[in-house]
């Protein structure tokens, strides 16, 4: 077994000899052959034990136990004391989740701190059989049915392709003590439902189901990196980013054989699930939006818009004077005074320019209002050319076919009640350079 899990390092890349390792350590069976076998592999390692506090005196004889081992073998190591029961509490989520969330983040800590290579856990052949099996209960897709991966990120898991039986056999042949957890012998977790229950059945079936799980995530992970890279080509092709918002050409997946399947891979990092992607293909109407916890999608024609949900945002933004520069969000506006004879205009959407003496302060920065209204310079109505008519703010915004979300965060400029500029698009006729203008304000986008 030695010999085996030496081999299974260098061939997934797990780790280099010398290269200083942080063992999680339970001091159950599984950890403590892993520190074992670390030992007689010659590699630094470290322990790091989480006492969370949840079988009482079991849980600080677990402690206890780990300490005695590591002062025994001269292994440096790290201990930590959860208050697991109130975590869960805060955080409205299982004791099996906030232990995970707990001691993930803790050894996270613990390897930047200390510069280790990588954080070694001893999930096992079984522990990866009832990860699919969870999985596959729960309706997964291909990353679930590949299973835990030999090394993500700074995790490694050495003992991925060993069984159980053979890791007891092991501490059996070595000698070696553990500490049994007395909530494996229940069936309060769904791991131990198929650890007791259904696991037994599958080898009565086939005998050789370890052998066929071995296969079947290398399969499955292959799969998975195939997968992976034909997604990478469909996102080439109708994927972009504008104003760090993604998009997405709708039409363009409606099309293809597997749409939702691949509507479901681009839309999955954003945190939308198979019911978004469900209803998406069944709106019709325009502006339909959806939420995640962190982002919102909003359906605009041919398109899907994707944007963060931004916690903190301006409302609006008062001005008592001309300031050298304006940041509203995300557009930051530069702003000078220039006298006439010194103006040279450029035809870009990036400035505007507003004849100094017709405003009044305060000036305002907000977003659009139902009943805003204003005058667009350069347009004028049908009958009078001449004539620059008034509209309303929200139907230009159509009129110029603006998506909502561009809507939304477009800002306007105001002085005291009367519109200025739709900082991006038109000003205001009202506030155009005439012949008798002296002082003109430049406004020009730097960002937005």
């Amino acid at each position: 077994m030695l010999e085996q899990v030496e081999k299974y390092i260098q061939d997934n890349n797990l780790a280099n000899k010398g290269t200083p390792i942080l063992v999680a350590c339970s001091g159950g069976v599984d950890s403590m052959v892993l520190v074992k076998l670390l030992q007689l592999l010659t590699f630094p390692i470290s322990i790091a034990h989480c006492n969370f506090q949840l079988r009482d005196e079991e849980s600080d004889g677990d402690e206890s136990f780990i300490r005695t081992y590591a002062e025994e073998n001269n292994i440096p190591l790290f201990v930590k004391r959860f208050e697991t029961i109130a975590y869960k509490k805060n955080s409205k989520i299982s004791t099996q989740m906030a232990a995970r969330e707990l001691r993930y983040e803790w050894f996270e800590q613990i390897r930047k701190e200390n510069n280790f290579h990588s954080i070694a856990t001893a999930h096992h052949l079984d522990d990866q059989l009832e990860t699919i099996l969870m999985n596959f209960a729960k309706g997964t897709g291909v990353n679930g049915l590949s299973g835990m991966q030999a090394k993500n990120n700074f995790i490694i898991r050495p003992l991925l392709q060993i069984p159980k039986q053979s890791i007891l056999q092991f501490a059996q042949d070595n000698h070696l003590a553990f500490r049994e957890d007395s909530s494996n012998l229940t069936d309060d977790y769904q791991r131990n439902k198929i650890r007791h229950h259904i696991t037994p059945k599958l080898l009565e079936i086939n005998p050789n189901l370890y052998e066929n799980v071995l296969q079947f995530t290398s399969i499955m992970q292959d799969t998975q990196t195939l997968l992976a890279l034909q997604i990478d080509a469909i996102r080439k092709k109708c994927v972009s980013i504008k104003n760090g918002n993604t998009i997405i050409k709708i039409n363009y997946v409606k099309q293809h054989p597997a749409k939702k399947t691949v509507l479901f891979l681009l839309l999955k990092d954003f945190g939308f699930t198979d019911i978004h992607i469900e209803q998406i293909f069944k709106i019709k109407e325009s502006s339909k939006q959806f939420f995640s916890e962190t982002h919102r999608l909003i359906i605009d024609r041919n398109e899907l818009i994707i944007t963060s949900i931004r916690h903190e945002i301006l409302s609006h933004l008062l001005m008592d004077k001309i300031p050298n520069n304006i940041q509203f969000n995300q557009y930051k506006i530069q702003c000078s005074v220039v006298p006439i004879e010194h103006l040279n205009i450029k035809d870009s959407k990036n400035y505007a320019y507003i004849a100094l003496e017709k405003l009044e302060f305060p000036l305002m920065l907000r977003y659009l209002k139902e009943g805003d209204y204003f005058y667009p310079f350069g347009i004028g109505k049908s009958k009078n050319p001449l004539k620059v008519g008034k509209k309303k703010i929200g139907k230009y915004f159509r009129d110029e076919k603006l998506s909502l979300l561009e809507k939304e965060q477009t800002p306007i400029l105001f002085s005291k009640e009367r519109a200025v500029w739709l900082v991006g698009h038109r000003i205001d006729d009202r506030f155009k350079v005439t012949g008798t203008t002296k002082e003109v304000l430049k406004f020009k986008i730097i960002k937005g």
